[in-house]
């Protein structure tokens, strides 16, 4: 059955920019509400999902000397979708203002027409968002595709970039979510009970004999009040 699609809106309040890897800015600051954003620690509290977990990198780091590694491999004769995640869930009063951090692709094997990168950001319990959902979504589109996926009622969709993404380099992407919760959804939502980021390489209804692949670093991750 089709899930209807809730509209899909242009990012006003997030920027993406490439860079080159010169930069050695700490993008965690006071205020930071991920707990080891940088991957210096190990991998706690970051998760994967499903298998294939997510890497604990020390040969590619913008910053220090650690990064997560997601490594996109499909079995050729495999349909449909597969997501390979860096996940952090936290518990706060009020939904942070600003997401942030860097990723870079150092393989990209366009094997299917919905192969792509995003971040998400899931609040789960809100009791004054509209459409009576167990959770609401805003999903950031970061690389590799300039359309919707596919259809989800819970969810709105924000481009930040729509093109293949750079090679070898580090790439800045931030979002204004609480603006973004307000604009899309009607307000910040309040009375949840928590809140799941996800960093994700991913592809959607991939057909057999599709073979698409990447490498994806994400590093220095940011979510908290403006710097």
């Amino acid at each position: 059955m089709r899930r209807s699609l809730l509209p899909i809106a242009l990012a006003t309040t997030a920027i993406i920019a490439a860079c080159g890897g010169g930069g050695q800015e700490e993008t965690a600051s006071q205020g930071n509400v991920f707990q080891n954003p940088g991957l210096e620690e190990g991998r706690d509290p970051w998760f994967s999902l499903r298998e294939p977990e997510f890497i604990l990198s020390e040969d590619v780091a913008r910053t220090g000397e650690a990064s997560a590694l997601l490594q996109m491999r499909a079995d050729p004769q495999q349909e449909e979708t597969k997501v390979f995640y860096l996940v952090q869930e936290v518990t706060t009063e009020q939904l942070p203002e600003i997401l942030s951090g860097h990723y870079q692709v150092t393989a990209w094997t366009p094997g299917t027409r919905l192969q792509y990168l995003q971040f998400a950001v899931i609040v789960f319990g809100a009791d004054n968002l509209p459409g009576g959902y167990p959770n609401h979504q805003i999903r950031y589109i970061l690389a590799g595709i300039d359309e919707e996926p596919f259809a989800i009622d819970n969810a709105h969709f924000v481009f930040l970039g729509g093109e293949d993404p750079p090679l070898e380099q580090w790439v800045p992407f931030e979002a204004n979510v609480r603006d973004d919760f307000e604009r899309l959804w009607g307000a910040a939502p309040k009375g949840f009970e928590k809140i799941r980021v996800l960093f994700e390489v991913r592809y959607d209804s991939k057909a057999p004999g599709e073979s698409p692949e990447a490498d994806v670093y994400y590093d220095d991750l940011y979510f908290g009040p403006p710097s």
